[in-house]
């Protein structure tokens, strides 16, 4: 009787783990499917002001701050004024651009008349070499002076005073000027960014940092997306990692920001997607039960990121259409122990 009961116990469990293993029309299955590229994520990454649309206002010379007509977050304008200050530079650009203008007309005037007593005989050509390189001469003081006061515009109703225009349109990040103060010639007095745009400076892990190209993804914790725009080569001793820095999508990040990205990288040929509901057991110990002719077979695999919410990036013994049991994962185990028994 006592071995009757054995043998019938052993019986139903056989029957048990046929019908878990070979009855797959009952299993729900998910097909596994082929990516492109993985996410590497939670890199620390700093903001910093963009290279492209970045522009710097700098006082050409030397000077009294005046007045400061913008302010830190203002949107300007291309040609609004920021800012006026009083320079005795510019008290005597003036005079001095008329100047030029006078020396100028006077030197191209002699030039043409050597030239034309040149073509009569009165004059040897060196005389017409020399006066052509005195009104060269007046032409480039003419145009230095010019080019001065164009970007030291004159203020209207001042003595000596000009004024500093925004070069584009664009948002001010940074300004540098007080009323009352004294800007050096050439000191910086605003910083404006033309669009809602950041660089992040990147620190990814050495391992990988051969695998990082021009263009790739770059995606901040808040949803910002970025590409990659450089690279560098040199690896820091005490991290470990290797800078890269990406532009795109300000989305609040103020330049000094912390926050971490994620990276995108080309996927290797062995990592697939699955669903998270066919995977089973710890990490470091996961398994999947792959559909295998009429039965199922148990397939480890180790998990490497997410991918959404409902699936995950697994490197294992699978391939891309093959399917895999999202259901019934404990009558499987079950199953497969008795097969190894």
């Amino acid at each position: 009787m006592r071995c009757w009961l054995v043998g019938c116990g052993f019986l139903a469990l056989y029957t048990a783990a046929a019908c878990a293993v070979d009855a797959s029309a009952q299993v729900p299955m998910a097909v596994v499917t082929r990516i492109e590229r993985v996410p590497l994520e939670q890199l620390p990454a700093t903001a910093r002001l963009p290279l492209q649309g970045t522009a710097v206002v700098t006082t050409p010379l030397p000077g009294v701050v005046l007045a400061v007509l913008a302010r830190e977050g203002d949107t300007v304008k291309r040609g609004q004024v920021l800012a006026t200050v009083q320079s005795r530079e510019a008290m005597t650009l003036g005079a001095e651009l008329a100047a030029a203008q006078g020396a100028y007309r006077v030197a191209s005037a002699q030039a043409e008349r050597d030239r034309q007593l040149l073509s009569e005989g009165i004059v040897p050509q060196a005389r017409v070499q020399a006066s052509d390189a005195s009104r060269d001469a007046a032409a480039a003081r003419l145009r230095e002076l010019d080019a001065a006061r164009r970007w030291a515009p004159a203020a209207p109703g001042g003595m000596g005073v000009y004024e500093l225009r925004a070069p584009a349109d664009g948002r001010i990040v940074e300004r540098s000027l007080q009323p009352g103060s004294t800007a050096d010639a050439l000191a910086k007095a605003f910083v404006l960014v033309s669009a809602e745009r950041v660089m992040l400076e990147v620190r990814v892990p050495a391992s990988v940092a051969g695998e990082v190209r021009r263009g790739q993804d770059v995606q901040t914790r808040d949803g910002a997306r970025a590409r990659v725009t450089e690279s560098a080569g040199v690896l820091d001793p005490a991290s470990q990692t290797v800078l890269i820095r990406a532009e795109g999508e300000a989305a609040g990040l103020l330049p000094g920001a912390q926050t971490h990205v994620t990276l995108w990288l080309p996927a290797p040929p062995e990592v697939v997607s699955v669903p998270l509901a066919a995977l089973q057991g710890e990490e470091g110990g996961e398994r999947v039960y792959v559909r295998r002719g009429a039965s199922f077979q148990a397939v480890k695999v180790s998990t490497l990121a997410r991918d959404g919410d409902t699936r995950r990036l697994v490197r294992g013994g699978l391939k891309p259409g093959e399917q895999v049991a999202t259901g019934a994962l404990d009558a499987l185990q079950a199953g497969a122990a008795a097969e190894g028994r």
